[in-house]
């Protein structure tokens, strides 16, 4: 069972989930509409460079949110994550972060443990899904937070 719900989320951790209850949660989820600039180009989320990775189509550039996921998701059948697609990935988050001031600003001063789920259903009685495999990025988002309080 997950350690966290998403009724204490805010009170004993922040979720990085595009429907999380906090701000910050949703602005440091990759379907966050926050614009970066990294070695492949200028796009508007992370979502939309990770199946840009995949596929090089130009228009997932421009795509956030769930947009830029189903966009993808027509163009890739399967994904493979190797190292060279993590270390890009890991360098769109460091770089979203940067570039966008008040992510910055908000992820420098929160203090909660991080973590990433979804859940369906009722805040009070939710289905958690936790998705270990993507835990590297929590990591990431985790180890930028340290060096932005430095």
């Amino acid at each position: 069972m997950n350690k966290f719900l998403p009724s204490n989320e805010g009170v004993d951790h922040i979720n990085i989930y595009s429907k999380s209850s906090l701000e910050l949660g949703r602005q440091l989820s990759n379907f966050a509409y926050s614009p970066f600039v990294c070695e492949d180009g200028k796009f508007n989320s992370v979502e939309g460079y990770w199946y840009w990775l995949h596929c090089r189509h130009d228009d997932l550039k421009s795509l956030y949110g769930f947009n830029a996921k189903k966009f993808g998701q027509s163009y890739v059948k399967s994904e493979k994550n190797d190292d060279e697609f993590i270390r890009k990935i890991k360098e769109a988050i460091e770089n979203k972060i940067n570039q966008n001031h008040s992510i910055k600003i908000n992820l420098k001063n929160s203090v909660l443990p991080l973590t990433h789920y979804y859940y369906y259903g009722d805040i009070k009685n939710p289905k958690v899904i936790e998705l270990p495999q993507y835990q590297w990025i929590v990591d990431c988002i985790s180890e930028i937070r340290t060096k932005i309080k430095i």
